[in-house]
């Protein structure tokens, strides 16, 4: 009895008009039915500001500069960075439809093209993706905090370090590091749909810290540093390539270049959803997306080369952190004032990216598989922790192990995208069921065989397994396994063609257009006594697509 108390308790708290429905099916809540109108307030500006905060940041600032590790010069990186995010628009506008016209996330699209009990397979591996995420940005806001308690007080670079070398971090990295989780907690307590002022505010404030910090370079070094001259390959240390290494080279960047964003691709419904119409995701990502990817890798890459002018001694500083603590150390009073406003301003931009990007997707991704017991705010709660145990100093020690790890992202998930892409737009014509996604019997159109679709199964498998020696198919892992792996679903889906193509409800249950109408999919709801409560009055079905 106290243990049904206990678990009882630890459900997630429901509104008392709201009860009912939820309660109709374990595989629905609050946080996962497909979003009503007056929970979609995202227009164009708000999808401008979530693309400047996720594209002027950290890790887009150190995409940029890293990929001369590689070998590259200034100008064949910058020839990289815009294929490569324009590629990354295209993509991102491909994984919105689906949220901006429907209203689900990414977890109900799973259950269409995988079948509802596949579905917990990409689910999961999203999941340790937002974890692996949050960590790595988590880690990086660190550091933007070293900084600007450091033009505070300057002894935080003296503190007493209780690691050892070997860790690649030092007793102020890791306070640090704790703070920043620590005062990202109370963030995640706002709702998602609420946050398109916070994004507008971040883009702004971090597009001008960016800026004054390029102005400041090109202005100091009366140009773009050694980088961009013919020395720029022994600064960096490393061999220019040449010929078709030098090719492939820029390949395997490219890729990188999809890796670094590949999960906010992969999930990019769950922000769409909220999106007040179906357009209102489109212009601003074919635009905001290279626009400002491209910017702030530039940016990073100037930065970086002035740096290696002024400060040698402090090696190729490809993080900006890492250039702010040098300004500091090098400078006076006003170069401490300027390290402040700057690190304030990354780190706005990192509580917005990885709030938002990382622990809200978590939680969304984990209230969907385990509805009764998580909602998105105890989903993001548990993400944001999770940095701890996952170390994520030792993902980002070095600008080639940093270049890896994105690209074995990019590598895995690039299949599972393509399969949903294809299947939504090929196969099923952008029609979906929504009331079938959220029952796990053979009546759902999505129930498949016993809950898996078969059809997916060979291409999302193959085109991750890389034979050896596969070397330069490996480089093409975001467009190769995108592409095959959403060509053989189309096949195999037109051998065997699934059930319920073209099938949407007959009325909206959900509200999603408008006031809900039509009896229960789910089937009679009963009273507390077991009696048949009152269904809803048949009305006119309203028209599902906007």
């Amino acid at each position: 009895m106290a243990r049904s108390k206990l678990l009882e308790k630890l459900q997630v708290p429901q509104r008392e008009e709201e009860a009912e429905i939820w309660q109709q099916s374990r595989w629905l809540n609050r946080d996962n039915v497909p979003l009503p109108p007056h929970r979609r307030s995202w227009g164009a500006w708000s999808y401008v500001g979530y693309w400047c905060a996720t594209g002027i940041n950290i890790s887009g600032w150190t995409g940029g500069s890293s990929l001369l590790s590689l070998g590259l010069s200034v100008g064949e990186a910058m020839a990289v960075v815009v294929i490569g995010q324009c590629l990354v628009a295209g993509a991102c506008v491909l994984t919105g439809l689906l949220g901006a016209e429907w209203h689900v996330g990414f977890p109900l699209w799973n259950r269409a093209t995988w079948g509802m009990k596949a579905s917990f397979f990409p689910l999961l591996n999203r999941i340790a993706l937002s974890f692996t995420w949050s960590a790595t940005q988590a880690w990086f806001g660190g550091q933007v905090l070293k900084t600007l308690l450091g033009s505070i007080f300057p002894s935080i670079y003296n503190m007493h370090n209780p690691f050892p070398v070997s860790t690649a971090m030092d007793g102020a990295d890791f306070m640090c590091f704790l703070l920043f989780l620590l005062i990202s907690i109370p963030f995640i307590y706002i709702p998602p749909e609420h946050y398109r002022i916070p994004f507008l505010f971040t883009g702004a404030i971090s597009t001008i810290a960016c800026f004054a910090l390029f102005i400041w370079s090109l202005a100091r070094a009366h140009g773009g540093g050694p980088l961009i001259g013919s020395e720029a390959m022994a600064i960096v240390g490393v061999e220019k390539a040449r010929g078709s290494a030098l090719g492939w080279a820029m390949v395997y960047g490219i890729s990188s270049q999809m890796g670094q964003i590949c999960a906010g691709i992969l999930n990019n419904s769950d922000y769409t959803r909220f999106a007040v119409h179906p357009r209102a995701q489109i212009i601003s990502q074919v635009v905001v997306i290279p626009v400002m990817g491209v910017l702030t890798c530039l940016i990073g890459i100037i930065c970086t080369s002035v740096a290696a002018q002024f400060y040698p001694e402090e090696g190729l500083l490809w993080a900006p952190y890492d250039l702010l603590a040098a300004v500091q150390k090098n400078g006076g009073r006003g170069a401490r004032a300027g390290v402040f406003f700057a690190s304030l301003a990354f780190l706005f931009a990192q509580f917005g990216i990885n709030i938002a990007g990382n622990a809200i997707s978590g939680g969304i991704d984990l209230a969907s598989l385990f509805p009764k017991w998580v909602n998105i705010r105890r989903g993001a709660y548990f993400t944001t922790l999770m940095a701890l145990p996952l170390c994520p100093w030792a993902l980002v020690s070095g600008a080639t192990v940093y270049i890896s790890v994105m690209f074995g992202y990019a590598t895995f998930l690039a299949p599972m995208t393509g399969l949903m892409v294809f299947d939504y737009i090929f196969i099923r014509k952008r029609q979906i069921k929504l009331s079938d996604l959220y029952q796990c019997n053979p009546s759902s159109i999505y129930y498949y065989y016993k809950g898996v679709n078969l059809r997916q199964l060979s291409p999302g498998v193959s085109t991750v397994k890389i034979p050896l020696g596969a070397t330069y198919v490996y480089y093409l892992c975001w467009p190769l396994g995108f592409t095959i792996s959403g060509v053989v679903f189309v096949i195999l889906s037109k051998i065997w063609s699934p059930n319920g193509i073209g099938e949407v409800d007959e009325y909206d249950y959900f509200g999603t257009f408008g006031e809900p109408n039509g009896p229960s999919p789910f089937g009679t709801v009963l009273a507390e006594d077991g009696t048949d409560k009152d269904e809803p009055a048949l009305v006119h079905a309203i028209p599902l697509r906007e």
